[in-house]
């Protein structure tokens, strides 16, 4: 075999691994992280890429190389180093299940272009990686990276396996990305006494709106294989109002946020309440469907204009978009 070969072969392995990490899914870490950090140091960005793009900085920090290495640091230990372990190590316990799925048929372990053995000893690997990463952010953080690695665990293997539990997999779900990951990214800059309660209510239900659509998107498979969530347990019409119902409470929650002028004043609802009941109507429209697409576009749709909410929060919380 040529250097070539030998080279192009290195990288056709790393790809099917890389394309089996489910890179999109590091989102669901990563975003309640980066909204916890941003919403503590009432930043968009760190001082670092503000100098070095010319941005505004209303809150530069002191040290602003420390600053990007720990924002950086949190992020590959909550994004592509607990997020890639979380799926490798699902996928390798529903490797069965996943070969009746639709959107997991065509992934490198499904066709057998690589081991199970391999990624699962990767997912064990990249767990470790994680923890120890996380120490060079903080303790705590550290031991917020290791609840979501026995949350994780217990997800997926059979020795609780909450995911075939009826509701404790939608709670593992939220708890884990929708809290632990926003307060991972707040106690970087501030102490976990002061992280905003309601915040964590709002990212909660917002998780949780996202993970109800996959248990319909896989609720054929899943039915077929005999595996009880939430979606086989309910039903598709009874888990589509469920997740609906979570939409409608994580807004509601954002009302009663700017109600109490709690991080955002009053007169925001203004600017959001149209996103706010986009999002209402378009998961309803989409969900509604309760088939493959209707749950793939409910979820598109739904993290889409969250993002762009949660965006405008961000940037008047971090002072780039002063309310008159």
């Amino acid at each position: 075999m040529s250097i070539i070969d030998a080279v192009q072969d290195s990288f056709q392995t790393f790809r099917n691994y890389f394309k089996q990490m489910a890179p999109l899914f590091w989102g669901v870490s990563i975003m309640p992280y980066y909204m916890g950090w941003s919403l503590a140091s009432k930043k968009i960005y760190p001082t670092y890429i503000a100098k070095i793009l010319f941005l505004p900085d209303p809150n530069p920090a002191q040290d602003f190389y420390l600053e990007m290495g720990l924002f950086l640091a949190g992020i590959i230990a909550i994004g592509p180093l607990l997020g890639g372990a979380t799926i490798l190590f699902n996928d390798y316990f529903d490797r069965k299940i996943d070969e009746e799925s639709r959107r997991k048929k065509n992934l490198p372990l499904t066709k057998g272009v690589i081991q199970p053995k391999s990624i699962f000893y990767l997912s064990i690997a990249l767990f470790i990686l994680a923890f120890i990463l996380a120490f060079f952010v903080s303790i705590l953080f550290s031991f917020l990276i290791f609840i979501c690695i026995i949350l994780s665990v217990i997800y997926s293997s059979p020795v609780l396996r909450l995911k075939e539990h009826p509701g404790f997999d939608i709670l593992t779900n939220a708890v884990a990305s929708g809290i632990i990951c926003t307060i991972a990214g707040w106690i970087i800059i501030k102490p976990i006494s002061e992280f905003p309660i309601l915040w964590g209510i709002i990212s909660f239900f917002g998780v949780g709106a996202i993970y109800v659509p996959t248990t319909i998107i896989d609720f054929e498979p899943d039915k077929k294989k005999g595996v009880k969530t939430i979606g086989t347990f309910l039903g598709k019409k009874k888990a589509f109002y469920l997740g609906w119902s979570f939409v409608i409470l994580a807004n509601l929650s954002i009302v009663l946020m700017g109600l109490l002028d709690y991080i955002i004043p009053p007169k925001f609802l203004i600017f959001v309440w149209p996103i706010m009941l986009a999002e209402i109507l378009s998961y309803w429209y989409y969900l509604r469907k309760l088939d493959f697409e209707g749950g793939y576009y409910a979820i598109l749709t739904f993290s889409i204009l969250v993002a762009f909410g949660t965006g405008l929060i961000l940037f008047y919380n971090a002072g780039l978009l002063p309310i008159s």
